[in-house]
């Protein structure tokens, strides 16, 4: 394996990787007494993750049982409020119970302050989940009934072994990778007792980074997103409550407001935050997750060193080579130099809006023979480049921990593929819903009422359908600010 800089404890082959491959039975305690388990968590030469990956195991083993002998998968989406706060703990306090320091004031006050905002996250959720029924043992998630009724019986037992239970528990630990890289940089950094405290002579020395603006700045930031998420679960509630109470006034005969009747045919709530986003609250539960992983680059950096003046984020040449290595410069000067000629801001513009045209002026030149070979040569050319420098950023500008929110990602975008399948066969409205808003991010909602404008004028319309006339828009605006 090359490694391009000294190893620190943001290189996955400093701890993340030897940890995991050491995890074997030997590395186990010789037998699971409630006494030999105990001797072998505080024992300061116990890698911190092994016992955290013997709980997720426990853990997995435990939630396929239960779901089989209940026929209610869902256990595992109970343990979502606390399961990464127990992680967290675990890595957080982890010197303390081993007795490598005396006082609370002696542990990274970085992973304190992480685990401080990730108590308010799990209250947030926690609460959530009860206001909704989740935490209630004979609830399930709607979206599983119809799954297990689409799937063959076996192949939903196989889901609920593979996905439900092992996988949802295993990214329930990967979120606390930020953790334990902070944990793992925090022994290296201290006189710790621990094996992780002492560095092979080819590994960097680190010194403990007291908090700084960057770790100010991301904890407002992370406050600000959970209040959103919080706002847009109160908005949610607010629909659900409202939607409800009219179905009952409808069955009983009463007349309905206009409001009432608004959240009846539509059927889904589109207001506050929801018009700007069709999931704000997965968009912040995301951007949490990212923000955490945050805590362990940006208070890092150096000031004089920046991901704005990072080479990748440049288009001149000389930028390029000013950051970059021997090899680097090299390479992006072999491509630099056979870059052909007509690439140009204008040529791109020109190619935007008149494609045809452009492809038949440039035809001579793709039909020349070996010109595919030679294109081809370049883009491998360009991606090795690239490449080189994201591998030589380890470390600094990333970490191997960006895996936590990057799961996460995958899982929120994953799910609600479903879930909006559902509610699109549900509620008519919806897929003109989906075309006017932006799944998560909110930037995206603006470029899709123009995108929506500039082809015929449909936005208008769209809008009307999904907001209603201007006495419900009003009624909108007045859920909006509950």
């Amino acid at each position: 394996m090359t490694v391009l800089h000294p190893l620190t404890p943001h290189h996955a082959a400093h701890s993340l990787v030897p940890s995991i491959s050491s995890f074997r039975p030997a590395a186990l305690p010789s037998t699971y007494s409630i006494d030999s388990l105990k001797a072998w968590y505080l024992n300061p030469a116990t890698d911190p993750l092994h016992p955290a990956i013997a709980f997720s195991i426990a853990t997995s083993v435990i939630v396929f049982i239960l779901g089989e002998v209940t026929g209610n998968v869902s256990q595992v989406d109970r343990l979502w409020t606390t399961l990464p706060l127990i992680y967290s703990a675990h890595f957080t306090f982890w010197p303390l119970v081993t007795r490598q320091v005396s006082h609370v004031a002696d542990l990274d006050p970085r992973m304190l302050l992480v685990f401080a905002l990730q108590c308010a996250w799990s209250a947030r959720l926690t609460y959530q989940s009860a206001r909704r029924g989740f935490l209630d043992p004979r609830s399930e998630d709607y979206r599983w009934p119809l799954v297990r009724k689409a799937l063959p019986k076996l192949a939903f037992t196989l889901l609920d072994l593979f996905f439900i239970a092992f996988a949802q528990n295993f990214l329930l630990l990967a979120a606390e990778l930020p953790q334990y890289l902070l944990l793992t940089r925090d022994l290296a950094s201290s006189t710790h007792l621990s094996a992780l405290a002492r560095l092979k002579p080819s590994h960097a020395q680190v010194a403990r980074v007291p908090l700084n603006v960057a770790d100010a700045v991301l904890a407002l930031a992370f406050v600000v997103t959970l209040v959103l998420e919080m706002r847009a679960d109160n908005q949610q509630q607010a629909f659900q409550n409202l939607k409800h109470g009219a179905l009952d006034k409808q069955r009983k005969g009463q007349q309905l407001t206009a409001k009432e009747r608004s959240a009846v045919e539509r059927g889904f709530v589109a207001e506050g935050l929801w018009s700007w986003s069709r999931h704000p609250n997965f968009a912040c539960e995301q951007t949490t997750w990212y923000l955490l992983y945050a805590f362990t680059v940006l208070p890092f950096l150096a000031l004089s060193t920046s991901i704005t003046s990072h080479p990748l984020s440049t288009l001149t040449p000389s930028i390029l080579f000013g950051g970059a290595s021997s090899t680097t410069k090299e390479g992006l000067g072999l491509l630099s130099a056979h870059l052909p000629r007509y690439l140009t801001l204008d040529t791109a513009l020109t190619a935007l809006l008149h494609p045809l045209l452009t492809l038949r002026s440039l035809a001579p030149e793709l039909l020349r023979p070996g010109a595919l070979a030679q294109y081809a040569a370049r883009a491998k050319l360009a991606g090795l480049v690239a490449l080189a420098e994201v591998r030589a950023d380890e470390g600094t500008h990333w970490n191997y921990s960006i895996a936590a929110p990057l799961l996460m990602s995958a899982l929120f975008f994953s799910s609600t593929i479903l879930t909006e399948r559902i509610s699109g066969s549900k509620y008519p409205l919806y897929a003109t819903y989906r075309r006017r808003v932006a799944k998560f991010w909110p930037v995206l909602t603006p470029l899709k009422g123009l995108f929506l404008a500039l082809t015929g004028g449909r936005r208008a319309r769209v809008d009307r359908r999904i907001w209603g006339t201007r006495e419900g828009q009003s009624a909108a605006k007045t859920l909006k600010r509950q």
